[in-house]
């Protein structure tokens, strides 16, 4: 009896071993929220006895089995720190078209950066033997890293990005864009749009396209055989459409969908988990709330530290002015300024865990695209203060469903604030809605998280048939996949049977008329 159990464990030791995969997990984005969302992947994948080697400029300070983390330096040192650093606040002052410029120079910073960090040197140093049965990336800001692929031999390969869909990967994964009714991110337009927005719209859109085209992916392709001392790897835009599947952070019920390829698994919310125990200290003070509690968090990159000195007062007078109200503020630094009873100060807060309790009934928040999902995911509420990027076109797809308000950051005032806050709060619209929408989003047949490893371990299993959910507009590209060169040729000849027509009715004319001419000379005559 005993022999027969040790056999069955060792069948199942060797079972477990044989489905274990090596795993290169690129993770070039400089965002401890991206970082938050893919590491649920990876770690995910860990759980399953897979080997996951991570190159990012985050590392978790806790040692997880089967995650191996190597370290690009640098990246938020050369971002945020001296005179040419992004300054988020200043962003919401500049145009649209200028926020899609830095956004492709932030993109180009990263990359520049991880080139000559050693932790990209760390992992190029990799023996030819080492063999990778999956290479992932998270495709928001780093194609150069796809040099990778011929140093790994070819192996199946998965994206991911925690920024929905954006626009420009259609560019890898084929499908066809809807500029009249999917605002690009930096528009902050709803998705039914005026004549003139969507004429704003499709401008907007062509220009990023121009930038992402003409000179970012160049720029890409330049660095990438500069890193891999390769002249022979294919173009970098080439190399984004091996990609077998892309694991896309999106749900219809947080924003509307636009019709994706079956090579882009939709796998939105895939960071929220079953809320942990909060501490007591914590736990009371959300509950001591009369009317509820409100958490206040601007996100990872846009820091409430930033924030000019009389708008972190405004907010504090606001909030003392709320009394029945409690307010959880994400605040980063030590803050020299008296602070209402009704407030707690925290450094980092565990979003999820306390978005999840009962008495927090609004949520303060930049409106990224990972805290709104939280939010509506919980049924809770939100006072929305868009800074850039997504977080303009989030806002609006929280206004439509009904389960928040905005607050101009370049118009805010004490009024606009504090009356914002009484009407996502008092009125009981908001939470009526925020709970509908949080029917939607957990009305699911598995969990995102589940369906995102199901889906990168079919990647592997089926590797060589990656095809077969592969959209044909990949190839063929958007102008033929969007039927503009049939249209092209039918208005061509249109214009040829016109011009034909046109010449024929002119000269049928000029014979008319030459027959009267010629017979009023007559009768003359």
């Amino acid at each position: 009896m005993i022999r027969n159990i040790l056999i069955f464990i060792i069948l199942c030791t060797l079972l477990t071993y044989n489905e274990a995969a090596n795993i290169v997990f690129l993770s070039p984005v400089a965002s401890p929220s991206h970082h938050n969302w893919n590491r649920n992947i990876y770690y995910a994948l860990a759980d399953k006895g897979h080997n996951v080697t991570v190159l990012s400029p985050d590392v978790d300070r806790e040692i997880t089995k089967n995650v191996h983390y190597i370290k690009i330096e640098g990246m938020y040192e050369a971002l945020y720190n001296g005179s040419d650093q992004f300054n988020f606040v200043e962003m919401t002052k500049v145009t649209k078209f200028q926020n899609t410029k830095d956004f492709w120079e932030f993109c180009t910073i990263t990359a520049d950066v991880a080139a000559a960090s050693k932790g990209l040197q760390t992992l190029l140093n990799y023996p030819e033997t080492f063999k990778v049965d999956l290479l992932m990336l998270d495709l928001t800001v780093g194609p150069y890293m796809l040099g990778f692929l011929n140093k790994f031999n070819y192996p199946p390969t998965v994206a991911v990005t925690a920024f929905s869909y954006p626009h420009y990967m259609f560019h890898s994964f084929g499908g066809h864009r809807q500029p009249a009714y999917m605002p690009h991110h930096e528009a902050d337009f709803p998705n039914e749009m005026s004549l003139y927005q969507r004429l704003f719209n499709q401008i907007l859109t062509w220009y990023d396209d121009y930038l992402y085209l003409g000179h970012f992916l160049k720029d890409q392709d330049k660095l990438m055989r500069q890193i891999f001392k390769n002249d022979n790897l294919p173009y970098v835009l080439d190399l984004t459409k091996k990609i077998g599947l892309l694991l896309s952070n999106t749900h219809f019920a947080v924003e509307k969908m636009q019709p994706l390829p079956t090579n882009v698994i939709t796998v939105g919310g895939l960071q929220i988990r079953p809320p942990k125990p909060l501490d007591n200290e914590l736990k009371s003070f959300i509950e001591a709330g009369k009317k509820g509690t409100v958490l206040f968090s601007l996100g990872t990159n846009m820091k409430s530290s930033l924030l000019d000195k009389s708008i972190i007062q405004m907010f504090l007078n606001v909030f003392n002015e709320l009394p029945h109200f409690h307010f959880i503020w994400k605040y980063e630094t030590d803050l020299d300024l008296k602070i209402p009873k009704n407030v707690k100060l925290q450094g980092w807060v565990r979003q999820n865990d306390i978005l999840a309790h009962p008495n927090v009934k609004g949520f303060i928040s930049h409106c990224g695209l990972l805290g709104t999902q939280e939010a509506i995911w919980h049924g809770v509420p939100i006072i929305g203060i868009p800074f850039f990027a997504d977080q303009l076109r989030n806002i609006l797809s929280i206004i439509r469903a009904g389960v928040g308000v905005k607050v101009d950051f370049n118009t805010i005032s004490h009024e606009s604030l504090k009356a914002a806050l009484v009407e996502a709060l008092e009125n009981p619209k908001y939470l009526e809605n925020a709970k509908k929408r949080s029917r939607l989003f957990q009305d699911q047949v598995d969990a995102p998280l589940d369906r995102a490893v199901f889906w990168i371990e079919w990647a592997m299993r089926h590797k060589d048939d990656m095809d077969a959910i592969a959209s044909p507009v990949k190839d063929i590209g958007w102008f033929v996949g969007n039927g503009y060169d049939v249209l092209l040729i039918i208005l061509i000849v249109f214009f040829i049977s016109f011009q034909i027509i046109k010449c024929v009715i002119q000269s049928i004319l000029s014979k008319i008329c030459s027959k009267k001419s010629v017979t009023k000379s007559k009768k003359r005559n």
